[in-house]
Parts: C-alpha cells; sequence; structure tokens
C-alpha cells in the first residue's frame, strides 16, 4: 500500500497538470473578464456592504467608518421611506410597462423579420442601428428631437396641423413618451428572437402543415413553446436591466419632471454623491435594491416550469 499511494498522488498531479496545460488557452481568454469581475463587481460590492454598515465620512483623514450597526437599512423603511417608495414605485411601474412593450414588440418584429422577403437583412441591420448609439447620446438625441420649440417632431405635427406635444417637458406626458421611444429598442431583443426561431427544425413547420396547421397555430404550438428559452431569458435580463436603469434618463433631469424620472438609482446616485453624509446610506439603498431583484429572480426561476429547453430536459 505504501508503494501504490505515491504513484496514486503522482498520477494525480500529472493528471492535473496536463489538463491545466490542456485548458490554459482558454483561461487566458477568459482572465481578463474574471479580473474585470473582481475588480471592477465583487470587491466594490464587499465595500459597498461594509459602507451600509457603518456611518462613512470620506471627509475625515482617520476613523471614517463608524457606528456599526443597520442603523442605514433602518432609515430606509422609516425617514427614507416617503422617498424609497415613490422611487420604487415609478420604477416598477416603468419596468412593467418597458418589459412588456419590448418583448412583446421585439418578438413580434422578430417574427416579421424571419419571415422569407426580400429586403429582410436590410431591415434587420436599420432596426438594430439606433442600439449602437450610447445610451446618453441617445437620450440627448431624443431630447433635442422631442424638444417643444424646435424638435424635429412638433416642427412635423405643426406642419401637419397638429398641436404640438409637450414629451419629456411636462410631467403628465413624461410616461407615455418613455414608451413611445421604447420601440427604437426593439432591435437589441430581436438579435436573440431571431436566433431562437432560426433553430426551431423546419421539420415541426412542415408537418403542421401537412395537418393543416395555419400561420396562427404554428405560433402557438411551435414557435412561442420552443422560444420559451430565450423567452425565459429576455424576461430575466430584462427585469434586471429596467429596474436598474440610470443613464438612459439622468440627463434629463432639470427640476419640472424630476419627480417621474426619479428612477431608484438615479436617487441612490443623488444620495451618495450630491448629498452630504449620506454615502452610507446610499450603499444600503443599493443593497436593497439587490435583494429585490434577487427575490425576484428567484421567484421566476421558481416558477419556471413552462419553460422548454429541449428534448433532453
Amino acid at each position: 500500500m505504501e508503494l501504490v499511494a505515491p504513484k496514486r498522488q503522482n498520477n494525480k498531479r500529472k493528471h492535473f497538470f496536463t489538463r491545466f496545460l490542456h485548458e490554459a488557452e482558454g483561461w487566458i481568454y477568459v482572465l481578463p473578464v474574471l479580473v474585470g469581475v473582481v475588480i471592477f463587481t465583487f470587491i466594490p460590492m464587499v465595500v459597498s456592504l461594509v459602507y451600509s454598515l457603518h456611518d462613512y465620512d470620506p471627509t475625515k483623514a482617520t476613523n471614517q467608518l463608524t457606528n456599526f450597526g443597520f442603523q442605514n437599512y433602518v432609515r430606509i423603511f422609516t425617514t427614507g421611506w416617503g422617498e424609497v417608495s415613490h422611487s420604487l414605485f415609478i420604477t416598477f411601474r416603468y419596468a412593467i410597462a418597458t418589459v412588456v412593450v419590448s418583448m412583446v414588440g421585439s418578438y413580434l418584429l422578430a417574427l416579421f423579420l424571419n419571415m422569407k422577403h426580400k429586403g429582410a437583412k436590410v431591415f434587420r441591420v436599420i432596426y438594430y442601428l439606433p442600439c449602437l448609439i450610447p445610451a446618453v447620446a441617445s437620450t440627448l438625441l431624443w431630447k433635442d428631437i422631442t424638444s417643444v420649440n424646435s424638435g424635429y417632431i412638433n416642427l412635423i405635427l405643426e406642419a401637419i396641423g397638429l398641436p404640438r406635444y409637450s414629451f419629456y417637458e411636462a410631467k403628465s406626458t413624461v410616461f407615455p413618451t418613455i414608451l413611445m421611444l421604447s420601440a427604437f429598442g426593439f432591435g437589441g431583443s430581436m438579435i436573440p428572437w431571431l436566433a431562437s426561431m432560426q433553430n426551431i427544425p423546419k421539420e415541426y413547420y412542415e408537418a403542421a402543415e401537412i395537418d393543416g396547421a395555419n400561420a396562427w397555430q404554428k405560433l402557438i404550438h411551435i414557435t412561442i413553446p420552443l422560444t420559451t428559452s430565450m423567452i425565459f431569458y429576455l424576461l430575466i435580463t430584462s427585469i434586471i436591466s429596467s429596474l436598474q436603469v440610470f443613464s438612459a434618463f439622468y440627463p434629463l433631469k432639470n427640476g419640472i419632471i424630476d419627480s417621474e424620472i426619479n428612477f431608484y438609482v438615479i436617487m441612490v446616485y443623488d444620495r451618495a454623491f450630491k448629498t452630504p453624509n449620506t454615502f452610507s446610506y446610499a450603499c444600503a439603498l443599493s443593497w436593497f435594491l439587490f435583494f429585490i431583484i434577487a427575490i425576484l429572480t428567484g421567484f421566476i426561476f421558481k416558477t419556471s416550469k413552462w419553460v422548454y429547453y429541449g428534448e433532453d430536459n
């Protein structure tokens, strides 16, 4: 036994070394991502958790972290609940509306562009182009286009005899404007929809046509069920991104419509960098949103029996 054990250990070491060399190239490729996740995600999360459990004062040279406890989290549900509840309301209202509109709209767009007709590839490029514009640049661009006095849309409306629309310059029209302009982001979700639809075997549609199925029946019984895995993925990512919306609306803050675009992350940013001595409170607000997203994600995973992953599942 004493002679066999060292041999087994040597074999394990050789196997580990051989496996490491075999996978080394792959680890080299993913190393920048792993380093970025650790530096820009994991470490900031840990630091923000520590800050949220203290009173943090960056102006002090020493003893910046004081008063360990849950006072910042208690503040969320006491003195800060009025602002937090309002921000959560408009954030969830935005999330529900945009997720429904974007998912349904991009799915219908993908269905149309998945059909065999001339110019389909050109339309795919046209619909995807707006997604290449950075969020801040796109926001400022649409702000100019929808300007009440000099915006192109209002100039066109006035030219055809229609009244000007206030868009982002009145509280009552901010939310409808957001929903209207969300249609220009359909191209981002259109790509994975198309990939999922084109992955469906054509034999299924051919068999359905032989049985006399029409387009609606093929959509309900073949296309939608076989794309539920992509529906599940986009549902989760869309909810997370919509609850964390920031850069698309922060440039619009002008005092008039601030209460209508005071989304949760915008509120957190203002508390962290624009309000004195509330950095720790902002960290607690961030972790509160993290727990909300975690609960929602867990609930969606728990109720995901409707998702079809393939015949092997």
